[in-house]
């Protein structure tokens, strides 16, 4: 369910039509109406209002929002894991040596991952 689903059930549960709400926001139906179809997105001015006179919390009307961003962060593969570890085993000279090293493979062009398909340079 979508910010703007959630946002038209908060406030059919407190038992305004869009036009009491947008009265109270001082804004217009077809604001509330926008809002809740998706369409634009309240300043956020109107949208501490809207979650103070509908006594909503904010994680419940944006919750999808966070999953979804939560669900797109970026997870690391085993052979990053352990490239990491390696890493911070690592003095600060050591480090410096081994973004060296990694740039100069990608510079040479034979080890970089081939733009258009993924595939490895050497598989391409």
């Amino acid at each position: 369910m979508s910010f703007a689903s959630r946002l038209r059930q908060a406030r059919e549960q407190a038992g305004f039509t869009q036009q009491d709400l947008a009265k109270k926001l001082g804004v217009t139906k077809n604001a509330i109406s926008n809002y809740e179809n998706g369409v634009s997105s309240p300043k956020w001015e109107i949208l501490v209002e809207i979650f103070d006179i509908l006594h909503v919390d904010p994680n419940f009307l944006y919750q999808d929002d966070f999953s979804s961003e939560l669900a797109e962060a970026h997870v690391l593969t085993p052979q990053q894991s352990t490239l990491l570890a390696a890493f911070d085993q690592l003095n600060d000279e050591g480090q410096t040596k081994a973004v060296e090293y990694v740039e100069d493979l990608v510079l040479t062009g034979r080890y970089k991952k081939h733009p258009a398909s993924g595939l490895d340079a050497k598989d391409a």
